[in-house]
């Protein structure tokens, strides 16, 4: 339900009623004809908050095109009926609380929205405020691009400055389709800006980090790998170690059981094949 096209809807049946009234009687009913437009002109102009108030308080579902979607995502498939519908309601809200952007692209497709959504549903589950404040922006490019913060051509940045996430579109993509082959850009920024917005949540990361070597035998993915798909050097191993908990949980709780108990202990969620004494 919209709370917008609601109030749109009975102002129009309250004017109409007015104007009926109107030819009826002879007497112009202006609280029906000025009170209504005037509430219609109130909910045009607020309405974002209106419709972020209303959804917080009735969290509508995911269209049935879009949900399958969120089956690429091992958290979602792990959950249970009513976990699968919360996740799917944090995703909305998530994505309707960000603002996405195309840099030489048109438009964002409905479905890379909530690929972003869903990568930070996941990373902040754990928890009941989903959403990572300050980080309401995210930016795609077509291709490569460098910031002010790194003059190289890269495909992915938590540019904390501004509170943006930027992507290499086909990159992202190709991340969350195929996360046993590259590193998930969506888990590893959100990640990072948690990180940025939680000190202690990083701080609860270090403690059972794993090295680059260790994420190599875990994944594949070896640091030189690592920095030629980001396009950077420098890479935030913490976060690093708490992608591979979400995108590689299986694996990562047979190879490295006492640090991935220590993460669920800090990042308490419920995952595919968990055991965990």
């Amino acid at each position: 339900m919209d709370p917008v096209r609601s109030i749109y809807l009975t102002a129009l049946c309250l004017i109409l009623l007015g104007v009926i009234l109107t030819w009826q009687t002879g007497n112009v009913q202006s609280e029906l004809l000025l009170l209504p437009a005037l509430a219609a002109a109130g909910a045009y102009t607020l309405a974002p908050q209106l419709r972020w108030w209303y959804w917080k308080r009735h969290p509508p579902d995911l269209s049935t095109e879009l949900a399958p979607l969120l089956e690429r995502f091992p958290l979602y498939r792990a959950l249970d009926l009513e976990g699968k519908r919360d996740f799917r309601r944090r995703a909305f809200l998530i994505r309707e609380a960000t603002e996405y952007t195309g840099m030489a692209i048109e438009s964002i497709p409905s479905d890379v929205r909530l690929m972003a959504a869903a990568s930070a549903a996941t990373v902040t589950y754990y928890r009941e405020a989903f959403l990572i404040p300050g980080f309401e922006n995210v930016i795609f490019y077509p291709h490569q691009f460098p910031t002010p913060e790194h003059d190289v051509l890269h495909a992915s940045e938590m540019y904390a400055q501004d509170g943006v996430i930027i992507w290499t579109l086909n990159y992202f993509i190709r991340s969350v389709v195929e996360p046993d082959k590259y590193l998930q850009l969506g888990f590893y920024e959100y990640t990072r800006a948690l990180f940025f917005t939680d000190p202690e949540a990083r701080q609860r990361a270090a403690a059972h980090a794993l090295t680059f070597e260790e994420i190599h035998r875990l994944t594949a993915f070896s640091r030189e790998a690592l920095q030629g798909f980001v396009g950077l050097d420098d890479l935030d191993l913490d976060a690093l170690t708490l992608t591979v908990f979400h995108s590689h949980a299986p694996a990562f709780s047979r190879q490295y059981p006492d640090r991935f108990a220590g993460l669920l202990r800090a990042f308490p969620l419920r995952l595919p094949q968990l055991s965990v004494a």
